[in-house]
């Protein structure tokens, strides 16, 4: 059980923490609550990668040229996706990075090669549990790229069967042969012949009378 005594050099620490005071240690507890932005449902970028994400963006819109809102949503889906395989690629060489430096040794004996594998081997075995995270993280993020690519794919593919079904459907339409009805008035010819009546002995006579002109 804490003492009185404790309970006062406690509160006093409290009140004399103000926190991190240089701008590394700042940078570095605004953070803390971002973890590594790998598993969240959204996608929260860093500065520095901005620039590539709004790269990204427009490559594949370009590409998948989505024209539903259904479609623009898994194309958004893909690139989130990409972006977090290319961010556990950077982070692994980080690590790495990190681990040449923490784990070259300068007074080795060794060629910079052989101490440049030593090194890497050591960061390693030293961040397995890390890699280990990683690896498992990229592969549920691969199978969902994969789901979200396979249903863009069959919502794009039945869009382009149905504006291609309705295509036919109109040009079927323009194209439709007239009924008989009508091709047969079309072709009765505006005049026609009558024979008028002839006197008893006499050849009866051709007359030609137009539908408009009335008969007498």
């Amino acid at each position: 059980m804490s003492t009185t005594a404790q309970i006062t050099a406690n509160r006093t620490n409290a009140q004399n923490s103000t926190g991190p005071k240089t701008e590394t240690g700042k940078q570095t507890a605004s953070m803390n609550a971002f973890r590594h932005g790998l598993t969240g449902t959204r996608m929260i970028l860093q500065p520095h990668e901005h620039e590539a994400y709004t790269r990204l963006t427009k490559a594949l819109t370009r590409d998948y040229s989505p024209r539903t809102e259904n479609e623009s949503q898994f194309v958004q889906k893909i690139i989130d996706c990409h972006t977090r395989l290319n961010r556990i690629a950077a982070i692994e060489n980080n690590i790495l990075s990190v681990g040449l430096t923490r784990y070259t040794n300068p007074e080795s004996t060794n060629n910079e090669e052989t101490e440049s594998m030593v090194a890497q081997a050591a960061a390693w075995a030293a961040e397995a549990n890390t890699f280990d995270k990683l690896s498992r993280y990229e592969g549920r993020i691969s199978r969902q790229l994969l789901q979200y690519t396979k249903e863009l794919d069959r919502l794009q593919t039945a869009r382009k069967r149905e504006e291609a079904e309705r295509k036919i459907h109109s040009q079927a339409i323009e194209n439709k042969p007239e009924t008989t009805e009508s091709a047969s008035f079309r072709q009765t010819p505006l005049f026609h012949h009558v024979t008028a009546q002839a006197a008893p002995g006499t050849f009866p006579a051709q007359q030609t009378i137009s539908d408009n002109q009335p008969t007498l």
